[in-house]
Formats: structure tokens, C-alpha cells, sequence
């Protein structure tokens, strides 16, 4: 075994997005370049419990999964106490998607008591804004980080952050001498195909997240209803839950009069064909004025980019530079802004569009491919293993 892994959820897992699909894609990426792994995770899954087989990331891949009950959404399982333990006393290395849940908090517990190297994938747990939020608010979560994330952290091989934001929030709370490892989140597009210029009369948008206040949406529908046109539309699909927030997302579907669709949860497939029956995807994470939340990376722009697709994104993200690639359109967050950004989209001919797709494909192909990104994630998470491996040749030579 080359390296441990463990994830709170893991592919084809329903319902848990990102933390799910990234390890998903860094595990395969990491296989494809030979390197035989353990993971262990809990079986939550929205559509039921996953079994192991369920779990293919192919021959180098031996997955454990415990059984998650309770408190779902951390992982929570007592069967994970021994099989972390077995994980981190047998492999070299560990590698850890996400921080605070029940399984990453036993895993970096026990590979310091062990001393053994690990690495932290943050996921957007540290966010500006949600650290804030937590520290206000929740007392005792914020106790929980001040005794077990914070110390645990702070032992890592180093902290791997997607984005500028990212890295600005773990070093808020860690200091400016944090270790951090900066390296997008990677898309294999080889299975994504480029789905021709949308036909139909109109623009149409897509939304692909959960219905909730960090994701803005409410925001931008109220800035799309001022200045959409008859033919256009906007489409939406994610998870939701009741609540306020989803009751004036309600109200505003009604305001829309059929404009605005609503499909809930879709699979992989219903994705994709929505991709590609719309002009824009749209991510305006961070624009509600009341929450300010925002999300450390947004897997689902570099699938829409993927799709050829450009997007329409709000500032300060991880996509702050996707305008100038032209690839996609950036607005602050705030209604005027919003209501600019749509208008230079709906003001596009077929020939600039084109060119946006093109560039958007471009730029997954070359900057985000999986397998090279793996490869610098790895080179620093096995840099111990060479350090303690090159002091014990030294001392044996030394013997002789």
C-alpha cells in the first residue's frame, strides 16, 4: 500500500457533493498512475446504504466502508474507530478529505498519536466566512476546532487548498506560516463530450447545487427576473431543504410564471443533457447579502466547462480569472452587477459563444487534467517518506 485514504463519503454516494466527487476523482487519477491504495468511508448514501462493490475505483484500490447512523452527514459510525486505526497503523502515508466530520477528525487523532505523515484536504471548511459564522454562532463547534482541527492541522504534511480564498482562510486561523499546498480540483473530460450550440429560441440558464442560502440563487433569480426576455429561461437542479429559504424560492418560481424549472435531484446522465441544452451554467455562491457564504472551488464550473459550456459566476471564488480567459463572465456580488453580467450574456452571437466554449474546454484539457494534478498533490505528500528514507540510507552508510 502506497497511501491511506479516508473521506467521510465517497462515489456513488448520493446526495454529499463535492467532498464525494473530488475524492472520487483524485483516487482514480491517482490509480491510473499506478499507485495501489486503502480507503476507508463511511456508506452513507441519500438512495441507500453502499456496499463495497459499488465502490469501483479498480484492482488498486482496497475499499472499507463502516456503517453511518445518526448524525449522517459527519459519518458518524462506531465500526469506524477500527478500521481508521488498522488504516493508519498499516499505511505510510494518509490522506484526508475534509476536517471536522467524524471520520477525518479520528484519522488526523490518531496518525499524530501514531506519528504518522498526513495530509488534510480542507474542502472549504476553513472559508473565510463559515469560520466566522462558527465562531459566532456555534461555541461549541468552535471548541471542537480549538482542541481537535486546529491542533491536528497544524501537524499535517501540509494543507491542500484549491483556491486563493481557501489558502487566505486556513491561514487565518493557522497563521501565515501554515503549510499549504495550492492545486485545483482536477475533471477527467475524456467522458465528457461537447454538446453542439443550444437550438432553441431564448438563453437558457442552469443552476446545478443544493436550494440554500450560500449558493445565492434566490439573488440572482431576483436580479434574472429584471432583465430576462419571453424566450429565455433558467433551469435548476439540486437537493433542497424545507425551510424558509426554499419558501421564497417557491415564491419566486410562482413570480417566474413557467420561466423557472425546477427538477430536484437529477443522476449523473440528467446533468449532463441539462448542460447541454443551456447556453450558461450559473454559480452565484456568495451573493445573499444576509449569509455572504461562499464555497471554496465549484466542481460543477469545470464540469460545465468541460461540457463546453461557458459560465457566469460570482467574484471571488476560485474563477475570478475565467473572463479573461474567455471562457465565461464574473460579477461582483451585487443585483446591478448581475443584472450587467446577464446582458452581455444575452447580447452574445453564436460565433462568440463558440469561442467561449472552446476556450472553456481549452482550459479543463490543459490546466485541470487529473492525473498531472494528482502528481503534484503526491510528490509533497510522499516528501517525508523520501526525507526519512534518504536520513536512514545516510546512517547506515555511516555504519559501514
Amino acid at each position: 500500500m502506497d497511501v491511506g485514504i479516508v473521506t467521510t463519503h465517497v462515489p456513488p454516494a448520493q446526495g454529499y457533493g463535492g467532498v464525494s466527487v473530488t475524492c472520487g476523482v483524485l483516487t482514480r487519477a491517482w490509480a491510473a498512475s499506478g499507485h495501489d491504495m486503502a480507503l476507508v468511508a463511511s456508506d452513507e448514501s441519500i438512495a441507500g446504504r453502499l456496499r463495497p462493490d459499488e465502490v469501483d475505483f479498480g484492482a488498486k484500490v482496497d475499499v472499507g466502508l463502516y456503517r453511518c447512523y445518526g448524525f449522517r452527514r459527519w459519518g458518524f459510525g462506531l465500526g469506524a474507530i477500527a478500521k481508521l486505526f488498522k488504516l493508519c497503523l498499516r499505511a505510510p502515508v494518509i490522506y484526508i478529505h475534509g476536517i471536522a466530520t467524524w471520520p477525518s477528525t479520528l484519522a488526523a487523532v490518531f496518525c499524530s498519536l501514531l506519528g504518522k505523515p498526513f495530509m488534510v484536504a480542507v474542502h472549504g471548511g476553513l472559508m473565510p466566512e463559515h469560520v466566522e459564522l462558527i465562531r459566532r454562532r456555534k461555541p461549541h463547534k468552535w471548541l471542537y476546532y480549538k482542541l481537535l482541527t486546529f491542533p491536528t492541522l497544524r501537524r499535517a504534511i501540509a494543507v491542500h487548498c484549491t483556491s486563493d480564498t481557501e489558502a487566505e482562510g486556513v491561514r487565518n486561523v493557522l497563521g501565515q506560516d501554515a503549510r499549504i499546498l495550492l492545486v485545483p480540483n482536477g475533471i477527467d473530460s475524456r467522458d465528457i463530450e461537447v454538446a453542439p450550440y443550444p437550438a432553441e429560441q431564448g438563453m437558457q440558464l442552469c443552476f446545478l447545487g443544493h436550494v440554500q442560502q450560500e449558493k445565492g440563487i434566490n439573488a440572482f433569480i431576483r436580479a434574472w427576473l429584471k432583465v430576462r426576455r419571453p424566450a429565455d429561461r433558467l433551469v435548476i437542479a439540486g437537493r433542497s431543504v424545507d425551510g424558509e429559504y426554499f419558501k421564497e424560492f417557491q415564491a419566486l418560481l410562482e413570480q417566474a410564471q413557467g420561466a423557472i424549472s425546477y427538477r430536484g435531484y437529477l443522476e449523473r446522465t440528467g446533468v449532463m443533457d441539462l448542460l447541454a441544452a443551456s447556453h450558461f451554467l450559473v454559480l452565484p455562491s456568495g451573493l445573499e447579502q444576509a449569509g455572504g457564504m461562499r464555497e471554496n472551488f465549484g466542481n460543477v464550473v469545470a464540469e460545465a466547462l468541460a461540457a463546453g459550456r461557458p459560465v457566469l459566476v460570482a467574484k471571488g471564488l476560485a474563477w475570478d480569472h475565467i473572463e479573461a480567459l474567455g471562457a465565461g463572465l464574473v460579477f461582483d456580488r451585487n443585483e446591478a452587477a448581475v443584472c450587467a453580467a446577464l446582458q452581455k450574456a444575452q447580447a452574445l452571437n453564436e460565433s462568440e459563444w463558440q469561442r467561449m466554449s472552446s476556450s472553456g474546454r481549452d482550459y479543463v484539457e490543459q490546466q485541470l487534467n487529473p492525473v498531472r494534478l494528482g502528481e503534484r498533490i503526491w510528490q509533497v505528500m510522499m516528501k517525508p517518506l523520501r526525507t526519512k528514507t534518504a536520513d536512514q540510507l545516510s546512517q547506515g552508510a555511516s555504519y559501514d
